[in-house]
């Protein structure tokens, strides 16, 4: 550094060689969400690669974003709420309801009951939203209430029985098919990632889902209809979760009253692993998209490990919180 005066004034500039590029040290990288993220992917492909060399075989890696295509559908829903300081404990009894209704339209066709399958699920979240925003209920409460009532309603309407899938080529397509070589479920899961990564970051009412979570009543002054955007977030959580329905079916080739048990766990775990706050207004559908895919690789690892299948749910949760657990302590530093 060399002081000069110019003016009348003295001017520091600095001299000498210019300062070469440095990569960032590790500290850095823990402390940079999206870098943190990638470094753990990569972590756990090349684990894949040394301990579990099945994992890279195309029918397996297939399968492996197929299924993360569906969980992770769920999970940019809860991702949404999530950004707004709420929370939905009831996306997988929305996804075991919305498959029985349109369960009952299978006899009229692939397209009434995908339809019939989306509406319920767009329908049961917006019952979601207006309780939490309009009547000012606990989203805590209201979806652990409603995540009882949606899947006792599903054996309800579906009485208890299975409805089988055989014969209806475009439903099964949604979870089977492909487009130009991609599985469909990963087509419509990034394509929903694009939308709503572009929504959240480039339009006004991406920026009232941020600004409701970082400070309500605070929003809610600077003109921000608060209560809208709450229902529009719940709506959104149960329609994706409504999309992934089908998809999930398919490959059973049947719809089951049980069918979404267990992903409202696994969504909420994908969208925090991937940098989403529970407080609120931090986050991003992109980092929702890597969570989901470490999430996808872990459990395959399991899987193709021979580990017992209860076994594996046993480490399948031990896994989650653990992880959720050091990303959080990791955030707060």
């Amino acid at each position: 550094m060399q002081s000069i005066h110019a003016g009348g004034e003295e001017v520091s500039i600095e001299v000498g060689p210019p300062k070469t590029a440095r990569f960032p040290s590790f500290t850095a990288i823990l402390h940079n969400n999206m870098s943190l993220l990638l470094f753990i992917l990569a972590a756990v492909v090349v684990f894949a690669a040394v301990f579990v060399p099945h994992v890279f075989q195309l029918t397996n890696i297939a399968n492996v974003l197929r299924m993360v295509s569906i969980v992770g559908l769920v999970a940019l829903g809860e991702t949404l709420v999530l950004l707004t300081g709420e929370i939905d404990l009831s996306v997988g009894s929305i996804m075991s309801l919305s498959l029985a209704m349109g369960g009952i339209f299978l006899h009229w066709g692939s397209g009434p009951a995908l339809a019939v399958t989306c509406l319920t699920g767009l329908l049961l979240g917006l019952i979601n939203g207006i309780a939490v925003a309009l009547g000012r209920v606990s989203s805590l409460i209201m979806t652990l209430g409603t995540l009882s009532i949606y899947g006792g309603l599903a054996n309800v309407v579906a009485g208890g029985q299975a409805s089988y899938l055989y014969g209806l080529d475009a439903y099964l397509w949604t979870g089977k098919g492909y487009l130009l070589g991609i599985p469909i479920p990963v087509v419509i899961f990034i394509t929903a990632v694009i939308a709503c990564s572009i929504m959240l970051g480039c339009s006004k009412a991406g920026r009232t889902v941020y600004f409701t979570g970082a400070n309500q009543i605070a929003a809610w002054y600077s003109g921000i209809g608060v209560e809208r955007v709450k229902i529009a977030v719940f709506g959104c959580a149960g329609l994706f979760a409504a999309m992934a329905g089908p998809m999930f079916a398919s490959q059973t080739n049947r719809v089951t009253p049980i069918q979404g048990a267990g992903f409202e766990l696994s969504a909420i775990a994908i969208a925090v692993l991937g940098g989403t706050a529970l407080e609120g207004a931090r986050g991003n559908v992109v980092g929702t998209l890597i969570g989901a895919l470490i999430y996808g690789l872990l459990l395959n690892i399991l899987s193709l490990s021979g580990v017992g299948t209860y076994m594996e749910q046993v480490l399948k949760g031990v896994m989650l919180i653990a992880i959720v657990l050091a990303f959080q302590n990791i955030r707060r530093r």
